[in-house]
């Protein structure tokens, strides 16, 4: 159970590090968009934090039911990490060729520096999303106390 609440704690680090990440790297593609948005950057950083904090809430709402032992967390938690990782994969295989499409559709961003920022992102998604892989897959510990109470529930509903 200990490992599960270092898993907890490692997801809110790794939060506040992408977008810590976000918001230092993009401020200079910030003013080019909200210039062609026709936005003050105030009113974008304020839509990019409501965004970040409602994907965070979403993430501590899926760690209080894994905490509570419920599977169907695990397997969503589990879900999004391999969704991380086949992103990252991908990323690194198509951000060549997307910056050179992208700027076909936009010449205005910086799509360089956007991809750029997204591959820092991703990298530090992917060293998160494989621990917590390992852990929710692959660590005996943990799957035994998922297994357990799986059986538990079983049992109940056959009584």
């Amino acid at each position: 159970m200990k490992k599960l609440y270092r898993l907890r704690l490692y997801f809110i680090i790794y939060f506040v590090i992408k977008i810590i990440i976000d918001i230092t790297l993009g401020s200079h593609v910030t003013n080019d968009t909200t210039s062609y948005l026709h936005i003050t950057p105030t009113t974008f950083y304020i839509f990019s934090i409501i965004i970040n904090l409602i994907l965070f809430l979403f993430g501590l709402l899926f760690f209080y039911f894994l905490l509570e032992k419920r599977n169907w967390a695990r397997i969503v938690l589990l879900v999004i990490g391999w969704l991380a990782v086949l992103d990252f994969i991908s990323g690194l295989f198509l951000s060549a060729k997307i910056g050179e499409l992208l700027t076909h559709i936009d010449r205005i961003a910086d799509w360089d520096r956007l991809i750029l920022i997204d591959r820092i992102t991703d990298f530090v998604g992917l060293i998160y999303w494989v621990y917590a892989i390992y852990i929710l897959q692959f660590n005996n510990e943990v799957k035994n106390i998922f297994l357990s109470t799986s059986s538990v529930d079983s049992q109940d509903q056959k009584s």
